[in-house]
């Protein structure tokens, strides 16, 4: 199955193997050579899809994210963009480390920005504690003793994450190994800020209390590690 990623395609779903919409005529291979497959995911930037690589032999997994904000006003959708193109910039930088993705590619085309990145075969802690309930004293210390360390590197760079909770943990098949995702709402704690004070990022029950009134810091980041723990 091939997906099309034009937002005004009606029919997006095609067979595999197409190279252009059956519905719309727009090309189903972004750069020549990332296809999407399917929507995994959506919110207020854009949608998030599962893709393979054509260019590789063995076709491997991938995540396209595709920038198409649910803004109003022209103000709002420059800052949504710039958030965006920062979360390449974090990518790129960050996804050096084992346990956060690996940016791939970051492009525009016909008029939509895009991030290519690596996908993590695996469930995050969400569905975990969906079918096993809560985790217990051990299990807690063993998910932070592998996200302290990945903390203390995001850290390190400068970088505030804003919106750890159980989804964005995802434990990675094979190797057990638990990966930090989702940098679309992360800032960079020095420099000029995209977002000033009072401007609320992050998903309720999971932020600190001052990032409930639009103030960030490391330490907020732990806090919603702690609360995700529970």
């Amino acid at each position: 199955m091939s997906y099309c990623l034009n937002p005004n395609c009606r029919k997006p779903q095609n067979p595999q193997g197409c190279r252009f919409c059956q519905s719309c005529g727009s090309k189903l291979l972004l750069r020549e050579r990332y296809r999407a497959l399917r929507v995994i995911g959506q919110g207020g930037f854009g949608k998030t899809f599962l893709a393979e690589d054509e260019d590789k032999p063995s076709k491997p997994k991938c995540v396209i994210k595709q920038f198409l904000p649910q803004v109003q006003g022209s103000n709002s959708i420059q800052l949504a963009a710039r958030l965006f193109e920062q979360e390449a910039v974090r990518l790129d930088d960050l996804g050096k480390h084992s346990q956060i993705p690996e940016l791939l590619a970051h492009f525009e085309q016909n008029g939509q920005l895009y991030l290519v990145q690596e996908f993590i075969d695996g469930e995050n802690l969400l569905q975990e504690l969906g079918k096993k309930g809560k985790f217990d004293e051990t299990q807690i210390r063993q998910l932070l003793s592998s996200l302290l360390p990945v903390l203390q590197f995001v850290h390190e760079h400068q970088v505030i994450h804003r919106d750890i909770k159980p989804e964005n943990i995802i434990r990675r098949r094979g190797d057990g190994q638990l990966v930090l995702v989702d940098f679309g709402a992360a800032k960079f704690a020095t420099g000029t800020a995209l977002l000033r004070t009072g401007t609320v990022i992050g998903t309720p029950g999971y932020i600190a209390p001052e990032q409930g009134v639009g103030r960030t810091d490391f330490s907020s980041d732990l806090y919603s590690l702690g609360v995700s723990c529970q």
